[in-house]
């Protein structure tokens, strides 16, 4: 039997064009591979921090890289609401509050807040996007710059409406 492949192995054979995922499972690994993936920016907009996709291991190895090797904010996530994540000891939430010039944390407006989709961008470049955020079915491309930027340009807009939030303060004691 030969041996599992690991995550770094993977990324050397990203499929070309659009794939289409359609479990839980299946957005975490392309999700995980995508960070691994990322050199310069990963940008997230959710309804929360799913679990199941963003509080893994090799996503979380994937945007600490990131985050080291970048001098300013190279992570962003705007989400409806942090308290469940918060509350579950979410390890992305606390590594934004280790990382505080590199990851950064906001709530989406109220404006925006009629949105059914989820969806991660990294680079410009490549994508993950559930068209219903409920659900785990997604198409995901780790080469398309125009439907990249169209997601980027939407997450920009968003961010610029959004407000930090009050959960991810940290209180020292």
């Amino acid at each position: 039997m030969s041996p599992k492949p690991h995550l770094e192995d993977l990324a050397l054979e990203a499929p070309k064009g659009p794939i289409r995922l359609d479990s839980a499972r299946a957005i975490q690994q392309t999700s995980a591979l995508m960070a691994t993936r990322a050199r310069r920016e990963l940008l997230i907009f959710g309804r929360t921090l799913d679990p199941e996709i963003y509080d893994r291991g090799e996503f979380l190895d994937g945007v600490r890289r990131l985050a080291l090797n970048r001098a300013s904010i190279c992570v962003r996530i705007l989400l409806f609401d942090t308290r469940e994540a918060t509350r579950a000891g979410h390890r992305l939430i606390e590594m934004s509050r280790h990382l505080t010039s590199r990851i950064a944390i906001q709530c989406v407006s109220e404006d925006d807040r009629d949105r059914l989709d989820a969806f991660l961008v990294i680079d410009e470049r490549g994508y993950v996007r559930r068209r219903l955020a409920d659900t785990m079915e997604a198409t995901a491309d780790f080469d398309n710059p125009h439907e990249s930027r169209l997601l980027r340009t939407d997450f920009e807009q968003m961010w610029d409406r959004s407000s930090p939030d009050a959960e991810m303060r940290r209180l020292y004691l």
